[in-house]
């Protein structure tokens, strides 16, 4: 190899070598390559499966250059998209002509304008997917690799909250940029509704419907439609799920018009589909949807991508609300990466909002971010009895005024002051609800959103602390 690349080197041309494929495949990732040479053996990995493995957007004219070579491999390697097959020992001169001639035919088509999608909206889309573990980097691989594929589905698996939809929007922004992103859930939609709802319905075809109206697979046109929480889809539809799936073809209800999809579909699930692993699925559909399948971690194996996500999420935070100077402690962030994210990521950028509201000199500390973390918790002791006694939503006056209280209780300013002083954690969420709810402007429904409890609970709690 060396040798190799001493001629070449003289030949004029820049030679980047790797010894392995596993090397080869980490160069591919950083660096735009014209031409590819490749041994059928190398190591642990073969040239085929360096060449299969290698991210398409970044993949150069591919020369297998090798020793071992018989008329099967030559015509498996050129129907995989290989340029050329040279069987070792080829003459020097044969080989940098042919070289020359891959790398000015790359030179050209790379000088036109990418028939997939500008490198700028290419590059927005995956930096949206933030992280850099490898898990990330897995991630953003498959995202890129089944782009190139338009009309193959891609079912998005993972636990709620791992960022599914935000995988939909990628391979959607690098297929087909400008075209509609239609996405529905299905387990929001009455299952009287929702046929009507993927094909539309024609005036007349039931009960008020009074107009035609468009489905989902008509408005997303030559896009993408995305059918989240796809376990939820009743049985009875599933059969025709597939059949359009199967010939691209549907009609509205009620409709005798044919009409042609020619967009893609994405699905996502957050549980087990097929009835073999406990899912309601049919089978044929699952495989249909499943032409390629990609998994999207939780949270707790890729921690690493914690700080990067948490310092994403507060900096947007700060743009949103303009809130300028935001940062973490050293103490914050610790715990953070100990925290087991039950929520995955939706629970790391709630519990981050929720931290960056407490604070006021603009530092996040430990204290900020565990009040937080228990105010979200599902069990915590210190809310244990605000059940006993519950709130129906609307038979009490609603609470409006806070400014009644506010002798009894120390002002919001002091928060920090107490936390200096290692204040006790349930001191910390009195003040995380009462800011709350002012910088809500006594709005009960908006501070318990942004507190990410049920507005009974945070109704209760504010009746404990005498708020009226």
């Amino acid at each position: 190899m060396r040798a190799l690349q001493r001629v070449l080197s003289t030949q004029g041309f820049e030679v980047d070598a790797a010894l392995d494929g596993r090397t080869a495949l980490a160069r591919l990732e950083s660096r735009d390559y014209d031409v590819m040479l490749l041994d059928l053996r190398m190591g642990s990995m073969d040239g085929m499966e360096v060449y299969s493995l290698a991210p398409n957007p970044r993949l150069p004219a591919t020369i297998i250059h090798s020793a071992h070579i018989d008329v099967q491999t030559a015509v498996l390697a050129t129907r995989a998209g290989v340029q050329d097959v040279m069987q070792k020992p080829v003459p020097e001169e044969v080989l940098t002509a042919r070289i020359r001639e891959l790398a000015a035919e790359r030179r050209a088509t790379s000088d036109r304008p990418s028939p997939l999608t500008p490198d700028s909206v290419r590059r927005d889309a995956l930096e949206r997917l933030v992280g850099s573990s490898a898990r990330a980097s897995e991630l953003r691989q498959h995202i890129v690799r089944v782009a190139e594929y338009r009309d193959v589905p891609v079912l998005i698996q993972g636990p709620t909250g791992t960022g599914k939809e935000l995988v939909a929007q990628a391979i959607h922004a690098l297929t087909c940029p400008g075209e509609p992103f239609v996405s529905v859930n299905c387990a929001a939609v009455p299952e009287q509704l929702f046929e009507s709802e993927l094909f539309g319905h024609e005036a007349g075809a039931f009960t008020n419907a009074r107009s035609p109206r468009v489905g989902l697979f008509e408005e997303a046109g030559n896009g993408t439609l995305f059918l989240d929480e796809i376990g939820e889809m009743p049985l009875p539809l599933q059969a025709k799920l597939l059949r359009v799936l199967e010939i691209r073809q549907f009609r509205r209800v009620g409709g005798t018009r044919t009409r042609v999809f020619a967009g893609r579909v994405l699905s996502a699930t957050n549980r087990p589909l097929t009835s073999s692993l406990g899912g309601t699925m049919r089978p044929d559909l699952f495989f249909r949807l499943a032409g390629y399948a990609i998994r999207a971690a939780p949270l707790v194996e890729r921690i690493d991508d914690v700080p990067e996500l948490a310092r994403h999420f507060l900096g947007d935070f700060g743009k949103r609300h303009q809130v300028h100077g935001l940062s973490f402690s050293a103490e914050a962030m610790m715990a953070l990466r100990a925290h087991h994210w039950p929520g995955n990521i939706r629970e790391l950028r709630a519990v981050v909002e929720n931290a960056a509201i407490v604070t006021r000199t603009g530092l996040v500390g430990r204290e900020h971010v565990e009040a937080a973390l228990l105010a979200r918790s599902e069990t915590p002791e210190s809310w244990q009895g605000l059940a006993a006694a519950p709130i129906a939503e609307g038979s009490e006056e609603p609470v409006t005024h806070i400014s009644s209280v506010m002798p009894a209780i120390k002002p919001l300013d002091d928060a920090l002051s107490r936390a200096v002083r290692a204040p006790s954690l349930p001191d910390l969420q009195r003040d995380m609800i009462l800011r709350a709810f002012e910088e809500s402007r006594h709005n009960l429904s908006k501070a318990a959103q942004d507190l990410g409890i049920p507005r009974s609970t945070l109704r209760a709690r504010l009746r404990r602390y005498g708020v009226r």
